[in-house]
């Protein structure tokens, strides 16, 4: 019970950490570099945390990796597909 706790502690502050990064690049008046260096600091927490995550529980994997890099990528190409007319 005491690592669900953990996760879900975990859960909540990535969720929190995030949401005040999307709302910061949603409602600021920001150049697209600036908001752009927001969201990669937002995908290196993101990334970060579940490596660490699941460092500590031992259960990394390749795929886990893989799985974190690729939403990632897919995150930063909506992000580009956006504004691309800002570019």
């Amino acid at each position: 019970m005491r690592n669900l706790h953990q996760h879900i502690a975990l859960y909540v502050f990535e969720i929190i950490i995030l949401g005040i990064g999307f709302i910061v690049i949603l409602n600021a008046d920001l150049s697209f570099w600036a908001q752009l260096v927001i969201l990669l600091f937002m995908l290196f927490f993101y990334i970060a945390v579940g490596l660490i995550r699941h460092t500590k529980d031992h259960d990394m994997h390749g795929k886990v990796m893989l799985e974190y890099i690729s939403i990632s990528i897919i995150v930063i190409l909506i992000f580009f597909l956006i504004n691309i007319s800002r570019i």
